[in-house]
């Protein structure tokens, strides 16, 4: 990125009024405005996409990694307790025995 120190831009200023004259002056500087404001916006915008797209990265890696263990049943049931839900611990077996049991 280029280094302008304040004389550089006075001259440029200097510059640009000569050319332009002082009616287009704070038109042109309107515009600026208007640029500046609008690529700041878009930088916060992908900043906010990027903090999105990493936190959901990181998600998924947890999920993996909770996947690649051999037994899950740890990692379901913290999930459960954390959404107030419990796991039932009636196998199906059990559950077709008791139908059978009620008919």
């Amino acid at each position: 990125m280029p280094d302008i120190g304040f004389l550089e831009l006075l001259l440029i200023g200097a510059i640009a009024f000569l050319v332009l004259g002082p009616e287009r002056m704070p038109e042109l500087f309107g515009q600026i405005g208007r640029v500046v404001k609008k690529g700041r916006g878009w930088i916060n915008d992908v900043r906010r996409q990027i903090d999105e797209e990493t936190q959901l990265n990181s998600s998924v890696a947890d999920v993996k990694n909770a996947l690649n263990d051999a037994d899950i049943t740890d990692w379901n049931k913290d999930i459960m307790k954390q959404h107030g839900q419990t796991l039932e611990s009636d196998s199906p077996d059990k559950a077709d025995k008791q139908e059978q049991g009620d008919k």
